[in-house]
This record gives C-alpha cells, structure tokens and sequence, in this order.
C-alpha cells in the first residue's frame, strides 16, 4: 500500500506542476464541467473499444492442426469458400496480367537539346576566334575542345569521330540534321537490351504514355525494338537525312548517335504488380455447400485446412458483414454517454452537485464500471477454456461464476448506494452485448448486484467481505432458479449451475476485499474499515494532543460525542462523523498555547497581541490541521471536514475588540477580516461537526447550567450559525436542525447535571486549607477555544 500511496502522491505533484505551467494556454483544464466531460468521453471511448466485436471471446476459437473437443453438426445448410480453388483462380488471372511498359516521349527533345547546346557551344568558338587562329595547329587545344564536347554530350568521342565535327564546324546546318535524326528515329519504340519474353510476344504488352497518362494494349510487339535491333532502322533513317553528304559524316552520325540514344520503353515492374494484386484481389470468391445436418468434424479428428474453412463459415458472426469496427465502436460509445448522461440525469445529479470531489468520484465510477467489463471478458474467456478441459461443464453454466457484482458492492462501500444501483443497470445492460443479446445474463447480473450492493454498506471488519460473499452465493442460487423457471428448462444444468452461481458470489467477495483497499490509498476514500484504525485513540495525534494539548483533546472527544449522536439521530454517517471530530482541531497541535483550553492557569497569550495578529493565529489552526491530516494520510473526506468546521464564521471576539480599540486602522477593518477563508460546509457530517464545535465552546460559558439554559444555548447557537448562512451548501433541513437541538440538549444535559454536594469530612489541625468543589475558575468563552 505505501508504494501506491507514493505513486499517487507522485502524480498528483505532477500534474499539479504541468497544470500550472500550462494554466495560460489551457486554463480551460481547470474548469469542472470540462473535466466532467472529458472523464465521461474517455472513459466511454475505453469501454467502446473494450466492448468492440473483434474482443469478444464468447465465439469458439479454431486452428489448423487442434483437436476437435466434440462432434460439430451444421444445423443448417451454408456456404463455405473454398480457399485452394480461390487461390488458383487467383494466381491464374495474374500470369494473364499483360505487362505495363512506360513511353518515355520525352528523351527524344532532351537528346535532341542536349546535341544542340553541345555543337553551339563548339561552333561559338570557331565565330569568336580570329581566321588566322580557326585552325589550331596545337594537339594541346584540340584535346581540350575534344573533352569540352564529350562532356556536354554526355559521350566517348573518338578521334575520327571529333575530327569529322571539327571539318564541319559544328554548324548550324549539321546541328539541324543530327536534331532531325533523332526526332526521326524516335518515331521507333524500342526497350533497352533484354527482348520480350515468350509469354509477352503471345499476350502482348500495355504502353503507358508518361506524359498523357494514356494506356495502349499492344498485341503485336514486333513493331517494339530492343538496343540490339536499332542498327537497320538507325541507318535507313541517316541515308534519308545525310544522302547528299559523303559517307564518313555518315558514319560518324551513326556511331555518334548510337551512343547517345536512350531506350524509350522501360519495364514499369511496380504497376504491373500492382495490377496484379489488384485482380487477385477482386478475383471471384469460389464456394461449395454443406448441407443441413452434415457432420463439420468429429470429437478426436485434427481440424485440417478444409475443416477450419467450414467451420469459420458455420460460426462466422452475421453482424462482421454489416457493420466495420469503427461503426461498432460508435454504436458502443454513443450508447455508453447516452446511458451514462440519462442515468446521471436521473439519480445521481444530487451526488455530483453536492459532492466536493463529484469529478473524482466520476472518475472512479468509470474506472470501476470499465474494471467489471473486463472481469466479465475474462469470465467468458475462463469459461470457454474450462469447457474445453472439461467438456462435461457447459459455458453457460460456467458464466454463472462470472463477478457481475464486483463493481456495484465496490461503489456502494466506497460512494453510497444510490450510486451502486446505477453502476449495476449500466453494466448490466452493457453486458447483453457480451452474450449474444440473451437476456438471463443482464438479468442475473442485475439481481445479483443490487441484493449485494444493498447488503455491504457498512464494513467493519475484513471478515464481512466473505459473509456477503456467501450471501450473495445464496442470491445467485435463487437468481438461478427464477431464470431457469422462465426459460422453462428448469432441470437443464441445474445443480451445475448452482454450484457456479454459490462459486461466483465467493469470488466477487474476494475481488472486492482486495480492490477497495487500493481505491483507498490511491484515490483517498476511507472506508468504515479505515475509519476504525483512526478511531483508535492510541494514534500518535491522539498521544501528542493528550500531552501538548490536553483542553484540545478533551474538546474533541466532547465534541465528537455530540456530532455521533447527532449524526445517528438524521442517519447520516456516524462513524466519519465521529472520527472526523476527533481530528478537527489537531492544527492546534502546532500553537496550543494560543488556544484559551490550553490554558487554564496561565495568562492569556492574546492579551500582548493585536486583534488582527491573534485572528490569523486562531485561522491558522485549520489550514495547520489540513495539512497534518495530510501528513498522517487521514483521508480526503476527514480533510474536507476539517478545512469546513469554521465555514466562512467570523471570529467575533476578535472583531468586537478591534472596533473597540484605540488604533485607527484596526477600528477600521472590516468584518471580513475576521471571517474564517471557507469554505462553507459541504455535507452532513461537516455541518454537524461545525454545530458540535460551537455549542460544546459556548456551553462552558453556563454559570448555572440548568436544562432550560442548555437547551436555549444551543438553540441559540444554532439559529446563529443558521442565519449567517453557514448551512447554505450543505443538506441539512430544518427537520435535521431541530433533531441535532434536541440530541445536543441531552447529551449537554447529561454531562452538566448536579451532583450532591457532600458535606466534607473535620479535618485535624495543620492539615493545610481545605479544598472546595465550587467551580471558581469558569471563564468567558472566547474565539480562541474554538
């Protein structure tokens, strides 16, 4: 517990941190109606996704080489795929598949601008240069033009080749022919060295024009060259182009142009394949019957390829075909928020208005109601595996040893009841969807959940866990033969179903023995367990009150004596109300000596102080007691109460004598510096406390505390704290008023009844003074004692 007691501490730091750092940007956070929507929309998202088809293992589960665990009978006639035919089919229509070549209609120009650039950069040198320098007599500058040209051509020249364009001059004339040369010959459509293969010169070919993105099926691909194919139509194309000129301009154009020239197919192995899998998979499922009442498998026989074809189409799940998963997921959630929006509406509104964790709380209903989904997925799945290993034990009959009551008596231990019977229609109603729409196992669950939930309210020792674990045993019987009374199959699986059903109420008494005290350390509810071990006097608090501040302490227990009474008086929670006063002035641990009960004998500490000085110090008990209830982990709700037991009250003796002191800037103060920072009581409990405190402080003040003095006293008190607006926000009525009256008049009555006075016995002489019982030391309550 203490290593998720620190993980939670450690969270809460981190998030308060980030918080705060991002409050400019996201300050929004902060708002709770935001964070009531963003529990709720996450949450039912989680659940959606957790309720989602493809998670639900109620379907059986086969594979290939498995065991059949029983004969398997098709109750009617279906379909099943068969998946070697469909794969040969598949694999047929894909070697059909003509292969896609890419038309590259652009080499042409880019060869063609390239030649060009190259001859005009050559020939600008023969126009810029001097006639007595156009013919260079040096091998060193020819060498230099000849690799000048082979760069800007992207080609190996040789030196006949060179010497032919250098007698040219590179010309304008001889640059129109080489560019008339290649748009000519790229007329031709050729691939790069490797021929088609047999099986494309039979089916033929698709050309994809890369620039119209236009296919053309070509069915004769003897019209396609290769590399190896060129030299023919290369020098038909030069005799036409180059017929005047002498023939070894000619060959040079040819060997020139052979070089330079680009394949204009190329192989476009990704569409092809692409096209491929796409046939494959549009390809026509192929399908056999089996008939009505033909056997799928047989108990003992290994489930082959065949046999697990059949047997996924006989428990294939009709609804996979009409709805994808992101619509189930959908459908799930938008269930889950209209359900939780309508139920939230209907009864818990009251709780999360008056609650001062309402959001927290929110958030553990949640998280309780996603838990109680997953114990009954791994319910199911248990089951099924139990059949399996024993085949004698049905699933259904396992299904009733599911814990559907695990969330609703969790919530009712740590919120209350009304907020376990919304808990157990939402989970029980969700649950449906888990068993194929049956209707005896929301039923079952609901039952089950309300008769337990209605039972475990008040917990104080760890033994109950397992007595209602056996009550709940004993409903789920009952609940079992009431729903097999109105399937009309009473004696289907009776006694199996019984033993399960007692099975499921043991197991949900330990889940939740052992979930409750996690949700206590790491969320802060305190559970009538809990408050017990705080109710121990013997706690170091208790031991340091008793001797650093024993008026504290007698306080305490005087007012925690009024509040309980109380508090059983208007059902509220007595315990937390008992505790919560033992613990509401222990921030006067840290300055007793201030408080006027822990000082009977001595002078008044605030007489050498200000009137504003000694107010602070008197507030200053409540954010001291917060902080060491913290510290000593009491709990959220006791720290609530503790911070709330003033409210806004106004510390009115301090008040009183700034007004009448002589210092101008205390007299004008106002009354809002006096008052306690709040906030007002919350709940029952906390108003209670705050009662108790006051009247118990005021009832010292009784000189002669008769019945008629005690009760006007604390009628007066209480009509006081009433009409300051102190019990606005919390839920006492005026009913619950007059009950708390008329308890603490009695129990005040009680404590100050008159005793006898004994006449004292004759003392010897020198014995001293003698004492007497006549209380001289009563004095006039002030703020500092509350």
């Amino acid at each position: 517990m203490k290593y998720f007691e620190s993980l939670r501490i450690k969270m809460t730091e981190f998030f308060r941190n980030y918080l705060e750092k991002a409050a400019p940007y996201f300050g929004f956070v902060r708002n709770s109606l935001f964070q009531r929507w963003m529990i709720a929309v996450v949450l039912c998202l989680i659940l959606a996704l957790i309720m989602a088809p493809e998670l639900n293992f109620s379907k059986p589960q086969f594979r290939i080489g498995m065991i059949a665990p029983k004969n398997i009978k098709a109750d009617f006639a279906f379909l099943v795929e068969d998946p070697q035919a469909a794969e040969e089919k598949k694999i047929q229509d894909a070697e059909n598949i003509n292969p896609i070549y890419n038309y590259n209609s652009q080499i042409a120009d880019n060869i063609q601008k390239k030649i060009v650039k190259a001859f005009s950069l050559a020939a600008e040198r023969y126009n810029n240069v001097p006639e007595k320098q156009q013919q260079p007599d040096k091998i060193m500058d020819l060498q230099k033009e000849k690799k000048r040209l082979e760069n800007n051509l992207g080609a190996y020249l040789t030196p006949e080749e060179f010497y032919i364009l250098n007698e040219y001059r590179f010309s304008e004339e001889l640059q129109n022919k080489f560019s008339q040369l290649i748009i000519s010959f790229y007329d031709n459509r050729f691939i790069a060295s490797d021929a088609f293969g047999k099986s494309e010169k039979q089916k033929g070919v698709v050309i994809r024009n890369l620039r119209t993105q236009i296919s053309e099926d070509i069915r004769d691909t003897s019209a396609l060259l290769n590399m190896n194919e060129i030299d023919d139509p290369l020098l038909k194309t030069i005799n036409m182009i180059f017929r005047n000129d002498e023939k070894p301009l000619k060959d040079a154009a040819f060997s020139i142009t052979k070089k330079i020239i680009e394949p204009n197919l190329a192989f476009n192995k990704g569409a092809t394949e692409k096209k491929k899998m796409a046939i494959i998979g549009d390809a026509a499922a192929t399908f056999f019957q089996v008939q009505k009442n033909e056997m799928i498998v047989r108990e003992g026989e290994k489930i082959g390829y065949l046999e697990l074809a059949k047997l996924n189409a006989y428990f294939k799940d009709d609804q996979d075909n009409r709805f994808t998963r992101v619509a189930i997921v959908l459908g799930f959630f938008f269930t889950a928020m209209f359900l939780s929006i309508v139920l939230y509406l209907w009864r818990t509104r009251n709780w999360v208005k008056t609650s001062d964790r309402s959001n927290l709380d929110l958030l553990v209903f949640g998280i309780i109601a996603l838990l109680q989904i997953l114990f009954i997925k791994i319910g199911i799945f248990m089951s099924i595996a139990i059949n399996r290993s024993f085949s004698f034990i049905p699933v259904d009959a396992c299904y009733y040893a599911i814990p559907f009551a695990v969330g609703a008596m969790t919530i009712a231990i740590l919120i209350n009841r009304n907020v376990a019977l919304i808990i157990s229609a939402l989970t029980s109603f969700l649950i449906g969807f888990l068993f194929d729409e049956k209707i005896v196992f929301p039923l079952f669950s609901f039952l089950g959940s309300i008769a337990a939930s209605y039972q475990i309210v008040r917990i104080r020792q760890r033994s109950v866990f397992l007595k209602i674990g056996l009550f709940l045993g004993i409903i789920n019987m009952a609940a079992i033969v009431c729903l097999n009374l109105i399937t009309g199959n009473f004696f289907n699986d009776l006694p199996i179903r019984l033993i399960m059903g007692f099975i499921g109420g043991i197991v949900t008494g330990i889940l939740v023995a052992g979930i409750t005290p996690l949700f206590e350390s790491l969320f802060g509810f305190i559970t009538d367990i809990k408050l017990l071990e705080l109710a121990n006097l013997n706690q170091p608090l208790f031991q340091q009150m008793i001797i650093e501040a024993p008026g504290t302490y007698h306080h305490s227990i005087i007012v925690s004596s009024l509040a309980e009474s109380a508090a059983e008086a208007i059902s509220a929670n007595a315990l937390l109300t008992k505790v919560s006063a033992y613990y509401h002035d222990i921030g006067k641990l840290k300055k007793p000596q201030y408080f006027i009960e822990n000082q009977p004998n001595s002078d008044n500490r605030h007489d050498k102080l200000s009137p504003k000085m000694s107010s602070l110090i008197i507030m200053s008990h409540v954010k001291d007691g917060c902080e060491l209830a913290a510290k000593a982990k009491l709990g959220r709700q006791i720290i609530n109460i503790i911070r709330q037991h003033h409210g806004t009250s106004i510390i009115s003796f301090f008040y009183d004598k700034a007004k009448k002191d002589k210092n101008e800037s205390l007299r004008s103060l106002s009354e809002n510096d006096f008052r306690y920072p709040g906030p007002k009581p919350q709940t029952k409990e906390a108003g209670l406390i705050m009662l108790a405190d006051v009247i118990e402080a005021s009832s010292r003040t009784l000189t002669n505390p008769t019945p008629a003095r005690i009760k006007s006293l604390v009628r007066e008190r209480i009509e006081g704290i009433y009409m300051d607006g102190q019990l606005d926000e919390c839920e006492l009525t005026l009913s619950n008023l007059n009950t708390i009256a008329e308890t603490f008049t009695k129990i005040l009555t009680g404590i100050f009844h008159h005793r006898i006075d004994y006449p004292e016995a004759p003392q010897k002489e020198g014995n001293g003074k003698k004492e007497s019982n006549e209380n001289t030391n009563r004095k006039q309550a002030n703020p500092a004692q509350d």
